[in-house]
């Protein structure tokens, strides 16, 4: 969405349209947009930026012309790099983007579909979202182009998937479905499309729990990569992570064996540095400490093999009893990680972890 709005608020600049009379402001507006230019092409946030531009620029343009409208546009995509309490604020903006455009457009222009994105991913009723994902599609479907139809539908599908916390779900899968569809038919293994995509559909299966078919997606994506792309990837890694998840909760240890040493291949162990657990089984809390309400902590030393799997797991210290000892050595001999690799070869190396019981109070 960011790029398209790019393209739209370039206008802004070298358009013919009057930037009005005053020269002062016109003057600023130039220095302050190009300030916003730069950022973004140097990739650091430019929130500062874009929000003079929107000020100077709707006072230069008014409130109804389209340069507003990106302007608009711009100043919210900016926000979405912060936190949950600006997102009212970024509504707003999308919205009044959106009724400027509205006016100014035909009701199917592929001009609104920014601010209608937009609006669906920063309101916090799923209503709304499914209103302005509905007019999307639509504004799609009228622009004859199967390849847009699916990338909105995609679009549609990860905003109601993980934006409304698992509302809408016959809807979002829907969608996916219809994208995934065009995808696989029209579009090459390695196009980022047919990626995001097997995301998706492996995240939905999981969370039913059909472990086989998000298996398979996700394998999608590693073979892909191994066999298609030349380079490392984050979402390559991100597969092979949830490959590891995956296959320790169907018990197929052994599989998830390759996995763990990919991502080792792929992110060098970090010295003095906790390392993260690929797979992680949570402690059961003993049940007499947790009907006296007790808590404790324990902190172990354990090697991690060449395969990822935890041995040789020793108690450093603890507090509240052996009960807790017990349950976290019991836990951590389940755990997986990435092994260390030294010269090439993975080798077994020592890490330390501390696990936490407490009662909620």
């Amino acid at each position: 969405m960011k790029s398209t709005c790019l393209l739209m608020c370039l206008v802004v600049t070298y358009s013919g349209h009057s930037l009005g009379d005053d020269s002062s402001i016109k003057n600023q507006f130039k220095v302050v947009y190009q300030q916003y230019i730069d950022a973004q092409q140097q990739k650091k946030s430019a929130t500062d930026e874009a929000k003079q531009a929107y000020v100077l620029g709707k006072e230069l343009y008014g409130d109804k012309s389209d340069n507003t409208a990106s302007l608009a546009i711009n100043y919210a995509n900016e926000l979405d790099k912060y936190p949950e309490e600006v997102k009212q604020q970024r509504f707003t903006l999308f919205e009044q983007a959106y009724t400027i455009l509205a006016a100014n457009h035909p009701a199917n222009s592929i001009e609104l579909i920014d601010p209608l994105l937009g609006m669906a991913e920063s309101t916090t009723s799923t209503s709304k979202a499914v209103d302005s994902y509905e007019q999307v599609i639509s504004i799609a479907q009228a622009q004859k182009s199967p390849k847009l139809v699916a990338d909105m539908q995609l679009a549609a599908a990860q905003g109601l998937a993980y934006g409304f916390s698992g509302k809408k779900y016959s809807r979002a899968r829907s969608y996916l479905l219809d994208a995934d569809e065009y995808y696989s038919e029209n579009l090459p293994e390695n196009s980022v499309e047919r990626i995001k995509a097997d995301f998706l559909v492996a995240a939905f299966a999981q969370s039913k729990k059909q472990y086989a078919k998000a298996i398979e997606r996700l394998n999608r994506v590693v073979d892909v990569f191994d066999n298609e792309l030349s380079f490392d990837h984050k979402a390559e890694l991100s597969a092979h992570s949830k490959l590891v998840y995956l296959y320790e909760k169907t018990g197929e240890s052994d599989e998830a064996t390759k996995h763990c040493i990919a991502i080792a291949k792929m992110v060098p162990w970090q010295k003095n540095q906790e390392q993260t657990p690929l797979y992680r089984q949570e402690p059961q809390y003993p049940k007499m400490k947790a009907k006296r309400r007790e808590d404790g902590s324990v902190q172990v030393e354990f090697d991690v093999t060449t395969s990822g799997f935890v041995k040789n797991v020793t108690v450093l210290k603890s507090t509240g009893g052996e009960a807790f000892e017990k349950e976290a050595i019991k836990a951590m001999e389940k755990w997986r990680y990435a092994p260390k690799f030294e010269n090439g070869a993975a080798v077994v190396a020592k890490a330390q972890v501390q696990l936490d019981f407490k009662i909620s109070r």
